[in-house]
C-alpha cells in the first residue's frame, strides 16, 4: 500500500479486448512496464492497495505534462507526503490503452533508492484495475487483464471483497479481522498497530522489536517482526507466516479501519484473479513453496 489518499475520479476508457504482459518482483512488489502518452517503457508497481494512478515528478517532467499542487497524502510511513495532480492522456499495458487518467504526482525517490529498484516511475492502482478480471499468474509471472476470469482449476476458492481496496475477512492466529489484500505491501502480513495492541500481539511471540521493515510513502516502516503460527485466508490455512506488527504512529498502518494487510509474501503463494467487476478474488496455490523468512529492506 504505497498510497491511501482520497479517491481520484478517473475517466479511464480502455480499448476493447484483453492483454497478457510479463512482470517481475522487485522488493517483493509486482513491477510491470507500460507506455505513458506514447513514451516509454516506464516501470510501474501494480498495487491493489492504491486507489489511484501515480507518476513521479521526473516522469511527469519527461512527459511534459502540467502538475498542480494537490496538498498531501498519507502512505505506509509516519509522515504525510506532498502530492501533485496531473492528467495522463494515455497509459498502455500490452495492447490495452487507458485514456484521460487523473494521476497523483509523488516523489518515490526514497522507495526507489533504499529498496534498490532499478527503475520506479509510478504506480498502477484502482482506476485501471477496476475494469477487469486481473489475473496475476505467479507461476508464469504474467498478468492478464480480461473481461472475465480464465478457466479455473478445481481447487480454486472464491472470496468476496468490499471496497476500492480489496477488503476481505481473515482469521489471524484465531482472531477474526477485516484485511486489505495489498500487492504493494512487501511483507507477508502486516498487523495494523491498534489491532496488534488490542489483541496482544506485541510480545506474544519471540520477535525483533521496532526495526525498519520497509519504506513507503512518508518514510520508513517500523514494526516488530515474528512468526505467526496460523493465518486463514482465501479458504486456506497457512502456518509459520512471518508477520510484522506495526509500530507506526501515523499513516495507514496506524489506522483502526482494518486489522491488517495481506502482502506479497503471502500473495505469491497463490495464483490470483482480482475480479473487480464481480467483487471477488479467486485464488489457488501456486508452485511457490519457499519457507517464509524476513528479508531486510534493501537486501
Amino acid at each position: 500500500m504505497l498510497i491511501l489518499a482520497a479517491l481520484i475520479a478517473a475517466a479511464a476508457t480502455p480499448s476493447a479486448g484483453q492483454t497478457t504482459i510479463p512482470f517481475t518482483y522487485v522488493d517483493n512488489r509486482i513491477v510491470v512496464e507500460c507506455e505513458l502518452d506514447g513514451q516509454g517503457p516506464f516501470a510501474l508497481i501494480l498495487d491493489t492497495g492504491s486507489p489511484s494512478i501515480a507518476v513521479t515528478p521526473e516522469t511527469a517532467a519527461k512527459l511534459g505534462i502540467a502538475v498542480q499542487d494537490a496538498g498531501t497524502v498519507t502512505g505506509a510511513g509516519n509522515n504525510a507526503a506532498k502530492n501533485g495532480r496531473a492528467t495522463i492522456a494515455g497509459l498502455s499495458l500490452g495492447n490495452l490503452t487507458f485514456r484521460n487518467l487523473n494521476a497523483d504526482v509523488l516523489d518515490l525517490t526514497e522507495i526507489r533508492t533504499k529498496l534498490h529498484f532499478p527503475r520506479l516511475d509510478g504506480i498502477i492502482g484502482y482506476p485501471v484495475l477496476k475494469q477487469y478480471a486481473t489475473f496475476v499468474d505467479a507461476d508464469n509471472k504474467t498478468i492478464t487483464l480480461a473481461a472475465s476470469a480464465p478457466p479455473l482449476p478445481p481447487n480454486a476458492t472464491t472470496t468476496h471483497f468490499e471496497g476500492v481496496l480489496p477488503e476481505i475477512h481473515a482469521v489471524i492466529d484465531g482472531v477474526a479481522g477485516k484485511v486489505i489484500v495489498d500487492s504493494g505491501d512487501r511483507s507477508s502480513l502486516t498487523l495494523f498497530g491498534p489491532f496488534a495492541k488490542h489483541n496482544g500481539f506485541f510480545g506474544r511471540y519471540p520477535s525483533s522489536k521496532n526495526i525498519v521493515t520497509g519504506y513507503g510513502l512518508g518514510g520508513p516502516v517500523y514494526a516488530d517482526v515474528f512468526t505467526l503460527p496460523s493465518l486463514e485466508v482465501f479458504g486456506t490455512h497457512l502456518t509459520n507466516v512471518v508477520t510484522r506488527a506495526s509500530r507506526q504512529t501515523g499513516g495507514v498502518f496506524a489506522s483502526t479501519a482494518d486489522s491488517a494487510s495481506i502482502g506479497t509474501g503471502v500473495l505469491k503463494r497463490f495464483n490470483i484473479v482480482y475480479d473487480y467487476p464481480h467483487n471477488t478474488i479467486v485464488a489457488w496455490p501456486s508452485k511457490y513453496n519457499t519457507p517464509d523468512a524476513f528479508v531486510p529492506p534493501g537486501s
